[in-house]
């Protein structure tokens, strides 16, 4: 192949891939904001003024685009957590924690990707399987979870054989703690403050101390067999 006509065909790879990710920036402000039921592929077009035909060159519907942005969050996730898991030194257990204070603080770090990866913003319906769609593997974060709870339970530092249940029940809550912290954030907490979710931000608890609390429970629950 012509050198320079490689180079051009790469150059536009690379531009193809720098939009593909402004669109799954700007669809991600879009769910954000209008949720998947006031979603249209017309609008976000117009905020990346590019029109509706060649927005679907790179994706075809609002679904697949809700499967990719989750797709991008999930495999940044995943890279995280494989980071710690190669980097750990020390007991199954301290890796079962140090996972879950990731899980904490990834959602910190961002909630708008909490929303999307944990379905806060419920997936758009379609008639149809896209390409996204049919290449997409779910992260089963339960399944990782319950491999090195069974494994510290072989190694002994788990004495009680129930690794499903010691993993579900772990597992929920970290969920209910980190859609606990972000209901505590005025900007996102649900658009109408009633009551339910108002008295959240109102208790005197500073989020380090919540977090603490959470990670010393999970650390009770897993090492302590007459629970």
């Amino acid at each position: 192949m012509n050198p320079r006509l490689k180079q051009t065909r790469a150059r536009s790879e690379e531009k193809k891939e720098e939009q593909f990710e402004r669109i799954l920036e700007a669809g991600k402000d879009l769910f954000l904001k209008k949720g998947s039921e006031g979603f249209s592929m017309r609008n976000l077009a117009e905020m990346l003024d590019m029109t509706k035909n060649n927005l679907y060159n790179y994706v075809e519907s609002k679904r697949e685009l809700w499967i990719a942005i989750r797709n991008k969050f999930y495999n940044q996730f995943k890279e995280e957590n494989l980071d710690i898991i190669k980097n750990h030194k020390g007991s199954k257990c301290d890796l079962i924690l140090k996972l879950y204070e990731h899980f904490l603080d990834f959602a910190d770090r961002d909630y708008d990707k909490y929303k999307m990866m944990f379905n806060v913003i419920e997936a758009p319906p379609s008639n149809k399987i896209g390409p996204i769609e049919a290449k997409y593997r779910e992260y089963r974060l339960l399944d990782g979870t319950t491999k090195l709870i069974q494994e510290a339970i072989d190694e002994g530092e788990i004495k009680r054989n129930a690794a499903p249940l010691l993993s579900l029940l772990t597992y929920s809550i970290v969920m209910g703690v980190s859609y606990i912290q972000m209901n505590r954030t005025k900007e996102h907490g649900p658009p109408i403050r009633v009551w339910e979710t108002l008295q959240l931000s109102e208790m005197e608890v500073s989020h380090d101390l919540f977090k603490e609390s959470t990670l010393k429970i999970l650390d009770y629950i897993l090492k302590n067999h007459d629970l």
